[in-house]
């Protein structure tokens, strides 16, 4: 047996089978509390806030978008919307021109400058006290802001991310991503942030303190993924990243393969410079639990593409070793086929891959009927599920070869 591939083996079977258990058994103690949020007694307790909405080329979306805020159960005289139309080349300008009003602004830039830039130029102009920045093809609830604020609270909490959900879900791909959308970008967080862990405040929706904003700088406007990129110096700062599950935005997600490979490729391809940018959490200890979170996170992300690699190596070198076999009987595949099947001679290689298959259904499973939702009926979901975490390795490889060749990744 290849030392290389047991070695492998063990590695990701130990980390992913540490993760699976740590994370049971967190989900399970904390079931009740999932939905919990705190609440303002008062309506003379809630403060200003500034929502900053970045739009590059959103004709389709920004409406909706605007419509969603104005709905807000919140005082209008205590928030504001600071739309900041990025050079957009459709009518995202002339469309969010008609929502204008006492508490509705655009910013007009003729040029494009980036997500990052347009959030800060946007933040440099609120006047509240925190900042609500999200994407222009998200829809909010009416009770998004009543439901984040009350978390700060707790001083030491620096932002509050929601759960996010799929706006649509037309064909098969969208579906399995509102499955992936509704575990790791809802429960996921929720669970990491009792373990002062989470790593992202994600994009379509995070709310920010602005003094917090103005000691650590805003975001990065080098980083191409600058909601993960925050959530370090968040952490590095000393603040909490606390996620609230009783409300959720929905956002639109890509409609194809392409779509979701140039979305995952920004996302890992991001992930890993961040993990360079940031590179000095692994040799310090200030940040809690973060600073072994995510050596951890990427040890077993690093080995599982390695055995993924690995193992289609031997598997392509099996098959052709096995054909040139099968030449000298005049490819007769059934010529040697047997159905014996012993019990004992289950190798341990197969009882590493079927515990981690076991242990991964079990935690979907258990962690859909945590948030009350039951693919029972779908069952091909639960496929498609696995069969995307497969698509991702491949995801993974072309986001490494794009770091190591240096090479500038668009949106």
């Amino acid at each position: 047996m290849n030392i290389i591939y047991t070695i492998l083996v063990h590695i990701v079977w130990f980390l992913s089978t540490y993760f699976v258990i740590v994370f049971m058994l967190a989900l399970f103690s904390n079931r009740k509390k999932l939905y919990y949020s705190p609440k303002f007694e008062k309506d003379d307790e809630l403060p200003k806030v500034s929502l900053i909405v970045p739009a590059y080329n959103e004709e389709a979306s920004i409406a909706d978008c605007i419509s969603s805020l104005k709905r807000m159960d919140y005082p209008k005289n205590l928030y504001e919307v600071i739309i900041v139309n990025d050079g957009s080349k459709d009518k995202t300008a002339e469309i969010a021109k008609k929502y204008a009003s006492d508490n509705i602004v655009l910013i007009d830039n003729s040029g494009n400058k980036g997500k990052a830039r347009s959030l800060n130029h946007g933040i440099s102009l609120a006047k509240g006290d925190y900042i609500a920045c999200m994407d222009a093809d998200t829809i909010v609830p009416k009770n998004i802001l009543r439901k984040t604020l009350p978390y700060f609270k707790d001083k030491d909490i620096g932002s509050v991310t929601v759960s996010v959900k799929v706006r649509f879900a037309d064909n098969f791909l969208q579906k399995i991503v509102r499955l992936e959308y509704i575990l790791g970008l809802s429960l996921f967080l929720k669970i990491f942030s009792l373990f002062n862990c989470v790593h992202v405040t994600p994009g379509p929706f995070s709310v920010y303190r602005k003094s917090m904003l103005d000691d650590i700088g805003c975001f990065d406007p080098k980083n191409i993924t600058e909601d993960l990129e925050i959530a370090y110096r968040i952490h590095k700062s000393g603040h909490k990243i606390a996620n609230c599950m009783s409300t959720a935005v929905h956002t639109i997600t890509p409609h194809d393969l392409k779509g979701l490979y140039r979305q995952r490729r920004r996302w890992y391809s991001g992930a890993l410079l961040t993990l360079w940018q940031h590179r000095d959490i692994l040799k310090s200890n200030k940040t809690g639990l973060f600073g072994y979170f995510i050596p951890f996170n990427y040890a077993l992300i690093a080995s599982g593409l390695g055995l993924f690699l690995f193992s289609s190596y031997l598997l392509l070198s099996n098959m052709l070793r096995n054909l040139s076999y099968y030449s000298l009987t005049n490819y007769n595949f059934f010529s040697n086929m047997t159905f014996d099947f012993d019990l004992l001679a289950i190798s341990m290689f197969l009882f590493f891959g079927l515990s981690g298959i076991i242990g991964t259904v079990l935690l979907v499973s258990y962690g859909l009927g945590v948030v009350r939702k039951s693919p029972k009926r779908r069952p091909s979901l639960y496929l498609g599920y696995f069969l995307l975490f497969f698509i991702y390795q491949a995801f993974w490889l072309a986001s490494f070869l794009v770091v190591f060749m240096r090479r500038k990744v668009k949106w």
